[in-house]
């Protein structure tokens, strides 16, 4: 497969290996907390609250990434062959550096951001050797991302899904040795990660270069990455800048969340985590979307973009409507996964009592705000990052100064945070601004296939 075509325009034969790998993902993310339980209700406590740190680099790398699937799909799409290349290698870029500096802040900061956040002496001796160990997560993970945008670009999500369960696999038992065996703790967990990490970007570089056969190049390199540079950084920015608000918002709220105590602590990371598979499957939908919409918009298909957006959003809302109520049906025997304490089991359950009224909202707002910056509306999403994310934190932070509030009441905050955005994101497809937003444009008519979608989901 040596030229620069979609592998297949099936939702769901690019979706349905994007939701496997996603699954696979939070499933290691869950056994993880598994064993952080198995260390304490404080520890995994402690770090789920300094989660949203890590997130910075690992939600805000990979959407950034997600640029390099936008912008060379679009010029796939548009036939701008000559273009692809570059993209791919201004986003291994972008990615690589943006993962050092992350690196290098968490291992400089560790110790000093949890006393920022007010973690007791013994939580923040177990947050600073946490977010240590991390740092050596993020280059192999910041590689990693860029090659597997070379992949998605291209409709290869089946091999992505491949690398995930070895990645998996490799992760869960490296954790068993690690911590059960060995007794290395906190960073036992973390070995596991980054040794799974690194063998996963491995295997992605040697599928682009010798399973897609993508040659990066040296010779005239910098002229024709320029030539990407600012489509990359007109997506890119804004891409990056919503999840590193909404980051940067959970840490505000943990440190908050802090100071109700461990019980509240751990009730919210088992309660959050335990919503991984509804969030998984809301971003396969976006990531599989993702790929079909940014070559339609490149080729002008406009009318097959919409039509896909509101399938995507129809199955997203029903399936997290769904999940969130059977999670709460079921949240005594989910909860007791991770503890048998009753108050943290009491206080999660009525955490996933909450998280029914806005998982379809969340849907939304996944699948709605990839779409927008995938076909290049990537401005308003980022306007309305700006002032929901942080225009909620002086209001929560007035609530809670003078009625106190409880780990409920920030819960009931997030929903309400939720469905405001998701209502604005919904609107601004419904305008069809976006059909003057894309990055490229074919030099002529491109005939679509006889069947451009098909009833796969």
């Amino acid at each position: 497969m040596t030229t620069h075509t979609l592998r297949t325009e099936s939702l769901f034969r690019l979706t349905g290996p994007v939701f496997l790998q996603q699954i696979t993902q939070w499933t290691v993310l869950l056994v993880d907390l598994w064993f952080f339980s198995r260390l304490g209700d404080s520890v995994a406590g402690t770090v789920g609250q300094l989660m949203p740190v890590v997130w910075i680099g690992a939600f805000v790398i990979p959407v950034f990434a997600g640029t390099g699937v936008s912008v060379a799909s679009q010029f796939m799409g548009a036939q701008q062959h000559h273009r692809v290349v570059p993209a791919y290698m201004v986003n291994l870029v972008c990615t690589a550096t943006m993962a050092a500096l992350f690196a290098a802040f968490l291992l400089g900061s560790g110790e000093g951001v949890g006393r920022w956040m007010g973690l007791s002496a013994a939580d923040n001796a177990v947050g600073a050797t946490y977010l240590r160990a991390m740092s050596a997560y993020f280059i192999p993970m910041g590689v990693l991302v860029a090659y597997n945008a070379v992949l998605s670009s291209r409709g290869m999500t089946h091999w992505l899904m491949y690398s995930s369960f070895v990645n998996a696999g490799l992760n869960m038992a490296l954790a068993a040795l690690f911590v059960l065996r060995l007794g290395w703790g906190v960073r036992g967990v973390v070995a596991a990660s980054v040794v799974s990490v690194t063998s996963a970007m491995a295997i992605a570089i040697w599928l682009v270069h010798a399973g897609l056969r993508v040659k990066f190049h040296l010779s005239g390199a910098w002229r024709d990455m320029l030539g990407v540079v600012r489509p990359m950084l007109r997506i890119g920015v804004s891409n990056a800048f919503e999840p590193f608000s909404y980051c940067v918002q959970q840490i505000v709220l943990s440190s908050m969340v802090i100071k109700l105590g461990d019980t509240a602590m751990a009730a919210g990371t088992y309660a959050a985590r335990a919503q991984s598979f509804q969030i998984a499957f809301s971003l396969s939908l976006a990531l599989g979307s993702q790929i079909l919409l940014a070559h339609w918009m490149g080729a002008r298909r406009f009318d097959d973009v919409d039509r896909l957006y509101w399938r995507a959003i129809r199955w997203g809302t029903a399936v997290a409507g769904i999940y969130a109520g059977a999670l709460w049906l079921f949240s005594g025997q989910v909860l007791a996964i991770f503890t048998r304490d009753e108050g943290v089991q009491h206080l999660g359950a009525t955490l996933l009592l909450v998280a029914v009224c806005y998982q379809p909202a969340r849907a939304v707002n996944i699948i709605g705000g990839f779409s927008l910056k995938t076909v290049g509306d990537a401005r308003f999403p980022l306007a309305v990052a700006i002032v929901c994310i942080w225009g909620i934190l002086p209001v929560i932070y007035a609530i809670d100064h003078f009625w106190h509030l409880t780990l409920v009441g920030f819960w009931a905050c997030f929903a309400a945070d939720e469905i405001i955005r998701a209502g604005i994101n919904l609107w601004r497809w419904r305008t069809g601004r976006w059909k003057s937003m894309g990055i490229a444009h074919p030099a002529g008519p491109i005939t679509p296939p006889a069947v451009v979608l098909t009833a796969d989901l």
